[in-house]
């Protein structure tokens, strides 16, 4: 970690993210999220807050309960920073 504040920043990023995307889909808290998809949500905090990382089997279910790409959930988990011009594949 180079700077603190930056790390901080981005924790907090994407904590805003997942918490607009949940109301967004009609939920009014983390733990109805949580109880209706069956995800632990000191887990769910874990993972937003960029306190632990997401399993790799727990990234498509999160994926489908949050109705995004696993491009757009780890890019705002800050697991990748792609962009369309970076992908280095031929279309």
């Amino acid at each position: 970690m180079v700077n603190g504040n930056s790390d901080e920043l981005g924790s907090s990023q994407s904590w805003d993210w997942f918490q607009n995307r949940i109301s967004d889909l009609g939920h009014p808290s983390l733990t109805q999220f949580a109880d209706t998809h069956g995800f632990p949500k000191s887990s769910l905090s874990r993972y937003f807050h960029r306190e632990r990382q997401v399993p790799s089997g727990t990234i498509g279910p999160l994926c489908s309960a949050l109705q995004v790409s696993p491009q757009e959930l780890l890019s705002a988990l800050g697991a990748i920073d792609w962009q369309e011009s970076d992908r280095g594949l031929d279309e």
